[in-house]
């Protein structure tokens, strides 16, 4: 992470919270490697993986316990607050085994305290052994903070390799929080992650999701409106080429009155690639005033590559405004021979109806044009030459 934000950086060692450790390991002895024909991994060929090769048995995990001393920086962080996040992570990590086992594996947790105004984060990946992470992004109340945060994978054989995570982003009371999530791996990468989003009380969550390259690679997003006035956006752009595989499973959870979410995400695939969304959105009995939206778009740029789209609604009350929409298809004909009529190349008409599919969603995010054109240039960098 950058040097220069470390005073906002407090590593937790687990040998401290002992009780909080050892409530998590009664879970995590419940709980088993996924199999194919689990709901949430029919569709990722769970059952495939080498372990060998990853250089990970799922059947003997010995527990990290760090000894490492903690980050003794100063901080705002009181001793009865840090024991309210853990509480939060404790209930709200889904009873997912790859998130688990980052709480079990991680040799520390980080919390990463959001400065008010922008700020950048980087996190770099390297080697072959398996990588295990555990982060917790709060944002105290009544801040605004827009965060850039980049995921950068390295490694310099061939041989396929394993990194899990466990992200949270917490937003306080009335705070505003938008981040740019960006995922850089190489192509030889298995990768779990689980990213869980808690919007309190007349917060507002803006997540934007950009992961590029990877081998496979699955990801469960679970956002959670805590409380009254909470509003949660979930946006973002897969472009897939080669055998890439990513499956994306998003959960809305709504937990109050007068809340608002939205999931709009976009995929493009070309070559042999194939990916998976799915939305879920979760509205308990007895609430009202709650609305949701959710959508998904995909765009296809050759016969053998795959998209798919499963929307799921799960809605027990009655005082509600849903709605939810999802496309598959190539590059509109009339679009493309209509730009051929006008003096266009093939390869140009191509891509500039690939610009304009995806093109919205980055020019939305608030951040400057400088990060927008860099994720436009990564895209175009993977769709290149694609059928």
């Amino acid at each position: 992470m950058n040097s220069s934000l470390t005073k906002n950086r407090l590593v937790l060692t687990k040998e401290r919270y002992t009780q909080f450790y050892t409530s998590l390991l009664e879970t995590w002895n419940e709980l088993v490697i996924p199999k194919d024909s689990e709901e949430s991994w029919r569709k990722f060929p769970i059952g495939s993986v080498d372990w060998k090769e990853l250089q990970f048995d799922p059947k003997e995990i010995s527990p990290n316990v760090s000894t490492s001393e903690e980050n003794t920086v100063e901080h705002s962080l009181s001793e009865e607050k840090i024991h309210s996040l853990l509480a939060d992570i404790l209930k709200y990590t889904p009873k997912d085994y790859f998130a688990y086992l980052n709480l079990v594996l991680a040799p520390y947790y980080e919390i990463i305290l959001l400065e008010e105004g922008e700020t950048d984060f980087s996190f770099e990946e390297e080697g072959d052994k398996p990588k295990h992470s555990v982060r917790i992004f709060y944002l105290t109340k009544g801040k605004t903070s827009k965060t850039q945060i980049r995921f950068q994978n390295h490694h310099s054989s061939e041989d396929l390799h394993l990194t899990t995570s466990l992200d949270f982003y917490i937003a306080d009371d009335s705070s505003y929080l938008e981040i740019l999530d960006r995922e850089s791996s190489d192509l030889d990468l298995y990768r779990f992650r689980n990213v869980c989003i808690l919007g309190h009380n007349d917060s507002q969550v803006k997540y934007h999701h950009y992961p590029m390259g990877g081998f496979r690679s699955k990801l469960f997003l679970h956002a959670h409106l805590l409380g009254k006035g909470a509003e949660v956006t979930v946006d973002g752009v897969s472009a897939l080429g080669g055998r890439n595989l990513k499956d994306l499973d998003m959960e809305m959870f709504h937990h109050a009155d007068f809340t608002t979410s939205k999931i709009s995400y976009k995929a493009i695939v070309t070559d042999k690639a194939h990916h998976i969304f799915t939305g879920n959105l979760i509205i308990p009995p007895n609430l009202k005033k709650v609305t949701a939206h959710q959508e998904s778009f995909n765009l296809s740029l050759n016969k053998k590559a795959r998209a798919e789209a499963n929307p799921k609604l799960e809605v027990l009350a009655e005082d509600v405004s849903c709605t939810h929409g999802a496309t598959v298809g190539d590059i509109d004909e009339e679009q493309y021979f209509y730009l051929l009529s006008r003096g266009l190349t093939p390869e140009e008409s191509k891509s500039l109806l690939v610009t304009a599919f995806y093109g919205e969603t980055i020019h939305s995010i608030g951040f400057s044009d400088e990060v927008k054109l860099s994720l436009e240039s990564e895209i175009k960098e993977i769709l290149v030459g694609g059928k």
